[in-house]
């Protein structure tokens, strides 16, 4: 469909033909007809006595003066529709508080008549209306008349091409890794609630991609309150639409919180944007940074700052609630249909390995790629796919349609269209996915993604992230149901999504900890690619440079990716891409004054929407015979190899008929497969085109760009290593040092007081990120293996690992702060190291069985790293580059801080505040039997004195783990060990803050440790805390000497009456310790006590009860 056809509903407000209200918003309003008639077009010939009304059901409640709302089911609106689809066949209709009854249809031919732009078209309708208020004039919410939609969509879709996710491959894997570490931390006996991890991956990766935000969701043990509130604000949006509009005025409190939520959201976009205004990076492929500098190329504006602020949540919430409820559907029916998981599981294995997943290995996961697109089939996370009538219409030959009549496809009918899929639809089957059988499919049999200009822009985004997620989950675990007997249930209002359902992931035999990992497991090798020499020509900056024209088609944005590369190296060559359009535009006006470039796709043989009107009119041209003189054109062509039969058919088409006519082809067509490799294609491409038309022979261009800049930089040692999100670190001072408790009972416990840099700031609850060092002992063993001493340097050549230092540094220095010693030993590393062994000798035979259980299994459980191994074989001739190029960076290491910034011991922001760390010392004889075992951070903090510098930076919490603003609000902490850091900072605070008065509610700690001689840290401090009123501290011990121990657990049941009341006046809960103990038996207990004092339902009330809680921020984890 033409942008020109989509932009007027004939039934929603327009200027300039002055036509009605759009009834789904505006329900009562009469229909005026149009004064432009020319806009709507002409009306069908109906002859009624031939049609069948169309069924539906009778009003149950309130003698239907409410219509069929409150006939639907509340929590899950589209259950009714599938009841009473299977009851009525293939289309009801239901009074839903519109002008006209709503339509539903669920069989392929009827949606396939719905397809047709002549007589439907996709608007904004109630539900939009409600969302309104949380994505303003996002792009899902916005009328498809607004300027402000057109800007956004031409502005941002061409990031969502195959280069731009190209470019995104990097931190989606980054993030789909996290995931990967924590199920395998947790162990094989774990349960995953698999929707709330994958809401976790969907939200960082959009957060991640799109913005440059990361969200942690993988760090703590409760969700950003930003997706808490998102997800409240959207779930009260959709029930506000699926009530009658008189009914939502009861509902105030409801609305209240919703816009509470609101506000709260906006408080933090306006902190994203604001934040990369004032530190901007440049090199970021991000969403955001095109939506703060792009420039729309129509309207020559950007987005306002209001826009931007409405499409972070936009994105966040289009993103993540759709895409972790697919993750979701998709393990539940591989678990289901355990010989699909085996079929898929091969198909990694065989393209993967154990090598680390490139973005080269996506398009060959093609069953992987088929498991997916057969689980939107059978469930797809949306409900319906609504189109309004843009004429008074017929649908399947019998059933009247007026004239702005909604129409709803009910995904989940027309989906399983036996007529389509076989008696079998309702069973998972990938191969109907595969290859021919795909292509074979009707017309909008499979259209999971909507169609037409306000399909999902995010298509591309989302088949990439799942398809890594999946592969690399596959890779490195055998899933399984928790519960085998588990069937789907589904909740939503706007996306659906399982409940209840549990999984465990239990690594597969011969997979290490690091399998797969990037930086971790073992990298493949990329095989030789054609790659851009950066030819440019010199070219003199005053000669004119020729104008082109460049027309593109396509919905997804490739094409205009495609384009905007054009666009930035075009100059070079003394070329300009001055005029920018549709092929729609150049309809009856192809330039003949100027080159024209024409990059377009095709979609299952069908031009793309804005490209309708210029095949139309070619395809003419070549019927009558007219010629086209003076035109000179290239095409570049875009195929999706997933269409066999259609591959490059449109762009083809455009080719050829130009030829025919007359045109001249400037240089040979350029084919590009977006399943494949788009991007060597394309740049061998364009630059043959620039050479064509600038007139420069390649040798010349060539010879021009011999010589590079080089930029030196005189080496200094105390250059600062970076963390995670380019975050510079900081030089802390170590202030104070002393030992909390011995080893009597266990790890060996510290407390280190660190001077930050002057202007540095924290908050009780926030985070010191330490920069770690590899022990003394590991660095002068490896010197040792390879007969180096402290005085030698080391440069490194041409690697993209920026860890490894391209200018000389000493090697001790190196050793010691840039790559991990200790890190378990992989398969492929053995494999690598088996490479430089003597074939046929004896330490050949040793590495490799070292590859086979149960010697591999050995090596895991006792922890060897490759420098082990190495010691074992003292012969082996490895080279020194080798072997580090082996080893991953040494990542920092994250400590919450155990202080308050208002304790006069914290010091001041001028001088440098001082901020605490409490930490278990990790130091013991190594499992592998080599030397000792030793935590690159604890160790290397333990040993710090008093003066010592260390490298390091304070990373806010996300989390609010800091005292009420209501002072009166009581709070609880719950906490082990360690796991104290965090409440010792906020009862510093407290004590501080009531010196200054006021009515402080209740503040109870429990706390655990082992034995209240040898372990109870901070015993003097809490008792004076105690005697002063600043908190009531519940002691308990685990294992006391000839005592029964306690667990803090055992001591929250036992207060349960005065916990309760703590709940109930709105008090706060904070916990930390360990996640896989403390975290999830204090949750149990708490949903113990809201079960005995609520006298409500069962296992997943309390959880959605401790949800609750959690999601207002009265209930703070902050676990491990």
């Amino acid at each position: 469909m033409a942008a020109t056809e989509i932009l007027t509903c004939p039934v929603a407000v327009d200027k300039e033909a002055n036509l009605a209200l759009c009834p789904a918003l505006y329900p009562g309003q009469a229909l005026d007809t149009p004064k432009n008639p020319q806009k709507i077009e002409e009306a069908e010939i109906i002859d009624h006595s031939k049609l069948l009304k169309i069924p539906s059901p009778k009003h149950g409640h309130y003698f239907g003066l409410l219509g069929h709302a409150p006939d639907l089911d509340p929590d899950l609106p589209v259950k009714s529709f599938w009841k009473l689809m299977d009851q009525y066949g293939e289309i009801f209709q239901l009074d839903l508080g519109m002008t006209y009854p709503r339509v539903f249809v669920g069989s392929r031919e009827l949606v396939n008549e719905m397809a047709n732009d002549e007589r439907f078209s996709k608007f904004t309708h109630r539900l939009h209306k409600e969302m309104r208020p949380v994505f303003g004039d996002g792009l899902f919410s916005a009328e498809s008349t607004d300027k402000a939609w057109w800007k956004a969509h031409r502005l941002l879709v061409p990031i969502f091409g195959s280069l731009g996710l190209s470019k995104m491959f990097d931190d989606m894997q980054d993030l789909s890794a996290q995931l990967v570490m924590k199920w395998d931390r947790f162990g094989p006996d774990h349960e995953i609630e698999c929707i709330d991890d994958m809401a976790r991956l969907a939200f960082d990766t959009v957060g991640l991609c799109a913005f440059g935000y990361r969200f942690n969701e993988f760090y703590t043990a409760d969700h950003h309150p930003f997706m808490t509130q998102l997800k409240e604000a959207i779930v009260e949006s959709g029930r506000r639409a699926n009530r009658p509009e008189i009914l939502n005025q009861f509902y105030y409190k409801e609305e209240q919180h919703r816009q509470e939520n609101i506000a709260k959201m906006k408080e933090l976009c306006k902190k994203i944007i604001q934040d990369r205004i004032d530190n901007p990076k440049s090199e970021a492929n991000d969403l955001l940074n095109l939506m703060i500098h792009g420039v729309d190329r129509e309207t020559g504006e950007k987005l306002t700052r209001e826009n931007i602020e409405y499409q972070i949540p936009t994105f966040l919430g289009a993103g993540y609630e759709t895409t972790s409820a697919t993750l979701s559907f998709i393990y539940y029916l591989l678990c289901t249909y355990p010989e699909t998981m085996a079929k898929a599981q091969q198909e990694v294995d065989e393209v993967v390995g154990d090598t680390v997943l490139t973005y080269e290995m996506l398009p060959k996961l093609k069953y992987l790629d088929a498991c997916i697109k057969e689980a939107l089939r059978i469930q797809h996370p949306s409900s319906l796919l609504t189109r309004f009538a843009v004429k008074d219409t017929v649908l399947g030959g019998k059933y009247f349609v007026r004239k702005g009549q909604m129409v709803s496809g009910v995904w989940r009918h027309f989906h399983r269209d036996p007529v389509v899929w076989g008696a079998d639809s309702d069973e998972f089957k990938p191969e109907r996915m595969l290859d021919r059988n795909f292509q074979a499919l009707p017309p909008n049999s499979w259209k999971p993604f909507g169609d037409g200009q306000r399909a999902c822009i995010g298509r591309g985004f989302a088949e990439q992230e799942i398809l890594i997620n999946v592969a690399m989950v596959l890779q490195r675990f055998d899933v399984k149901k928790a519960d085998p007997n588990y069937i789907l249930e589904l909740k939503g209002q706007m996306a659906l999504k399982c409940i209840d359902f549990k999984i465990r992931a239990k690594r597969r035999s011969g997979k290490s900890s690091l399998s797969g990992i990037p930086g971790g497991g073992s990298q493949p090798k990329k095989a030789a690619t054609k790659t851009r020499q950066n030819v440019t020509p010199q070219i003199d900056s005053k000669t004119p440079k020729k104008s082109i024209t460049v027309l593109f088609g396509g919905n997804m944005g490739t094409a205009e990716s495609l384009m905007q590369s054009l666009s930035r190296i075009a100059p070079d060559f003394g070329l300009a891409v001055d005029d920018v359009r549709t092929l729609d535009s150049a309809t009856d006006s192809l330039p003949t004054d100027r080159p024209c470039i024409i990059i377009t796709p095709s979609y299952d043989g069908r031009p793309p929407d804005n490209a309708k009107k210029f095949v139309k009119w070619l395809e003419q041209l070549s019927s009558n015979g007219t010629k086209l003189s003076g035109v000179k054109y290239a095409v570049f062509a875009l195929g999706n190899s997933d269409w066999v039969n259609t591959f490059y058919k449109i762009p083809k088409l455009i080719d050829d008929t130009l030829e025919s006519l007359g045109a001249e082809r400037l240089v040979e067509t350029g084919y590009g497969n977006v399943k494949q490799d788009l991007v060597g294609p394309w740049e061998t491409w364009e630059e043959e085109l620039c050479l064509a038309l600038s007139g420069v022979s390649a040798d010349k261009a060539h010879k021009a760009q011999a010589g590079v800049e080089v930029s030196i930089e005189r080496h200094n040692l105390k250059t600062l290593p970076s963390v995670l999100g380019g975050d510079q670190m900081g030089i802390g001072t170590i202030a104070a040092i002393h030992q909390l408790a011995d080893t009597s009972v266990g790890p060996a416990k510290y407390h280190v007081d660190v001077r930050l840099p002057p202007g540095c700031h924290y908050r009780a609850g926030d985070y010191l990120v330490v920069q770690g060092r590899n022990s003394t002992e590991s660095v002068h063993r490896t010197m040792a293996r390879f007969s180096l001493s402290p005085a030698d340097t080391m440069t490194v050549q041409s690697s993209k690992k920026d860890f490894l230092p391209s200018q000389p540094m000493a090697i001790e220095h190196f050793l010691r702060q840039r790559v991990e010693l200790a890190a378990p030993i992989t398969k492929r590393q053995l494999l690598t190291l088996s490479l430089h062994a003597e074939d046929s000798s004896p330490e050949k035979a040793h590495l490799l069985n070292l590859t086979q259980d149960p010697a591999y299994e050995d090596l895991l459980t006792n922890r060897h790293s490759v420098l082990d191994v190495l010691s074992t074989i003292p012969t082996l001739a490895l080279p020194f580059g080798v072997f580090i190029d082996l080893l991953p960076p040494l990542a920092p290491r994250v400590y919450s801080i155990s202080s308050s910034p208002l304790s006069p011991s914290s010091g001041t922001l001028q001088s440098g505040l001082v901020a605490s760390i409490t930490f278990d010392l990790f130091q013991s004889p190594a499992l592998s039997g080599h030397g000792t075992f030793n935590g690159v951070a604890s160790s290397y903090l333990s040993s710090r004195k008093i003066g010592d510098e260390i490298s390091c930076l304070v990373r806010p919490t996300t989390l609010p783990f800091q005292l009420p603003k209501d002072i009166s609000k009581p709070i609880v902490m719950v906490a082990a060990g360690s796991g104290i850091a965090p409440m010792r900072g906020v009862l510093q605070e407290r004590a501080e803050l009531m010196k200054q008065g006021g009515e402080f509610g209740e503040a109870v700690l429990f706390f655990g440790c082992r034995d209240e001689e040898k372990d109870y840290l901070y015993k003097e401090e809490l008792e004076r805390w105690e005697r002063g009123g600043v908190v009531r501290v519940v002691p308990c011990f685990s294992r006391p000497g000839g005592k029964k121990g306690r667990y803090v657990t055992d001591a929250l049941w036992e207060e349960r009456d005065r916990m309760w009341e703590v709940v109930e006046k709105g008090g706060r809960i904070f916990t930390c310790g360990s996640a896989a103990r403390l975290g999830r038996s204090a949750g149990e207990v708490w949903r113990r006590i809201w079960k005995e004092k609520s006298g409500q339902g069962g296992e997943r009330e309390g959880e959605e009860w401790l949800e609750g809680i959690k999601g207002d921020g009265r209930y703070v984890c902050d676990v491990y």
